[in-house]
């Protein structure tokens, strides 16, 4: 079983978000994962590409107003 590792793209910087990814919805901005075990996690961004040979997911962090 091959499953990956989903990264969050924050100026530039890789930052971990969730690992053994088995699933990946998209929906109004926001991107759901779901690992093996059935844990979600929801982030606002987009999709910014799916490596299925490196095993790599990255998501491009939505701009946050502060």
């Amino acid at each position: 079983m091959c499953l990956s590792d989903a990264y969050e793209l924050v100026g530039g910087e890789r930052r971990p978000l969730m690992n053994y990814v088995a699933g990946i919805s998209v929906e109004g901005g926001v991107v759901t994962l779901t690992d093996m075990l059935g844990a979600r996690k929801s982030v606002g961004g987009t999709l910014k590409s799916v490596d299925l040979t490196h095993n790599v997911i990255l998501i491009e962090a939505q701009e946050r107003a502060d």
